[in-house]
């Protein structure tokens, strides 16, 4: 159980903070914590026009992480109108 609840401290940014508890009370604190944050992480990558999914599961096993993340990572660049389209059509010919 202490394991886990290393691994959640990590994970949920808890051990930077020099957070100490129980193993029971750090586990629950962690869950709750990135339960809080998922929805959260995946409204700013759906603004961002990241898969709300992936960013959510993200959210759910990193937490702290996850947000910090998807705040810090700029939106994908949209196509630009005058980009070639591939592939070509058959008017070349």
């Amino acid at each position: 159980m202490t394991i886990i609840a290393s691994l959640l401290s990590i994970a949920s940014g808890f051990a930077l903070m020099g957070y100490r508890e129980p193993p029971a009370n750090l586990i629950a604190t962690s869950i709750i914590i990135d339960l809080a944050l998922a929805p959260l992480t995946a409204i700013i990558a759906a603004r961002r026009g990241r898969s709300t999914i992936r960013w959510t599961v993200a959210g759910l096993a990193l937490g702290a992480w996850a947000l910090a993340a998807v705040m810090i990572i700029p939106p994908p660049a949209p196509p630009r109108p005058d980009a070639p389209q591939y592939p070509p059509t058959s008017d070349a010919a």
